[in-house]
């Protein structure tokens, strides 16, 4: 390549993450469906007051199984869904997977909370990026039951998810399924943001999503060794033992500040990295590759540490990534300054929604920018060697937002890294 070529490269890349007024990506629409909570305004409301969301009732099956977790996060009605509205014949609603249909909806409730009528963006450049992880109806529609009408197919696989979105709306910008395990929904954040700043989408709707409908996917992480059985997630605490499934679905609406209605959050700049190999094995998470991905991060965008007052982590009350993210975490932030870094995460509240975590993250940082107040964590009661040696500020009281920027990260089972400002 020439130097005429590097420098204009060089220039492009510095005008991505430099944009000019108005060319900025802000989230402009939220809307969800989150435990014990049917909108992002009740789920501020159960943040505030430190309502513990993890219940141990109307379990969503019916094994009863020693190893399995009776505690669960778990969302409401799950079974309703108004298709015809959405133009769905009724045989292919019953078949449809509860997350789809609940995707639809909050895809419509989130546009038009940014300001827009569904028909306003049809046949417009928008993307769907939808991040999930587990896919339970899978074993139900496609592995055990025989289908003679094919809905199983079109209502179950998991890219249609997000394909379902795209043609209900219109649209014709990308539109698919990010899974990268626990950080799913927060890389397709990543993935929209990148879109819009290229051109390639003038709007994006961001989504993700988790429904606990299988006693055997938590029979398999209860014998993996990262879930507790008491129904409490306790998140940097000394007595943290691991974390508690839970539901959680969201939606987010993304486009340039140029033409948006109304503004809850700016995205200076995302990114994403993978651990790679590691000794310890692949689902143990990476000191070194997440500290690289802050370091990184900084660096491209220009913007110092000392910005950000709080970060939203990923923070599952797991004995192994919780002290590993608090490390990375210090390494980056801790140098040349005496100030502590408030650090909290929402899964004490309300679980770990997996798949669906970084869009949940996201509703409780719009949730602190909109009130000026950091929602506390719950369940913290000892804190961890890490927390106290590093100079980390676990909020456990509401708190004042002191600073424009809150960061947000999140890691996947794999190795999947990604960072948000």
């Amino acid at each position: 390549m020439s130097e005429y070529k590097k420098t204009k490269e060089s220039y492009k890349y510095f005008n991505f993450l430099n944009p000019e007024p108005g060319e900025e990506v802000v989230i402009s629409g939220i809307a969800g469906r989150f435990p014990e909570s049917n909108n992002v305004e009740e789920l501020k409301h159960n943040l505030f007051n430190r309502k513990d969301c993890i219940t141990d009732e109307n379990c969503r099956w019916k094994l009863d199984h020693p190893e399995i977790p009776k505690h669960t996060g778990k969302i409401n009605n799950i079974e309703k869904f108004d298709a015809l509205f959405f133009g769905i014949h009724f045989k292919e609603a019953h078949t449809m997977d509860p997350m789809c249909r609940m995707m639809l909806e909050h895809t419509y409730e989130a546009i038009v909370d940014a300001g827009y009528n569904p028909e306003d963006i049809r046949g417009s450049k928008t993307g769907v990026f939808i991040g999930t992880c587990f896919f339970d109806s899978e074993a139900t529609w496609l592995h055990s039951k025989l289908q003679t009408n094919g809905f199983g197919i079109t209502c179950c696989s998991r890219d249609m998810m997000a394909q379902n979105i795209s043609f209900w709306l219109g649209v014709t910008g990308p539109s698919s399924l990010i899974d990268t395990g626990c950080s799913s929904s927060l890389y397709a954040v990543e993935h929209a943001y990148r879109a819009i700043r290229s051109g390639q989408c003038d709007y994006a709707i961001v989504g993700g999503s988790n429904l606990c409908l299988h006693p055997y996917v938590s029979l398999q992480l209860s014998r993996l060794g990262v879930l507790n059985q008491g129904g409490r997630c306790k998140v940097f605490d000394e007595d943290a033992n691991g974390y508690t499934r839970s539901e959680g679905v969201s939606v987010a609406f993304l486009q340039k500040a140029k033409t948006a209605k109304r503004i809850y959050a700016t995205i200076i700049h995302a990114k994403t990295n993978c651990d790679g190999y590691k000794q310890e094995g692949i689902t143990f998470p990476s000191n070194k590759m997440q500290s690289t991905l802050f370091k990184e991060f900084y660096k491209e965008c220009n913007v110092s540490t000392d910005s950000i007052p709080y970060i939203e982590a990923h923070g599952t009350g797991t004995r192994v990534g919780d002290p590993v993210e608090l490390n990375s975490i210090d390494q980056i932030f801790s140098k040349n300054t005496t100030r502590s870094l408030k650090v909290g995460s929402i899964k004490s509240n309300m679980g770990h929604t997996e798949g669906a975590s970084g869009i949940s993250s996201i509703a409780k940082v719009i949730i602190s920018m909109e009130s000026g107040l950091i929602p506390p964590n719950i369940n913290f009661h000892t804190p961890r060697k890490e927390v106290i040696e590093r100079r980390n500020d676990v909020v456990t009281e509401p708190t004042p937002l002191d600073g424009e920027y809150i960061a947000i990260n999140s890691f996947g089972f794999g190795g999947a890294n990604v960072y948000l400002k």
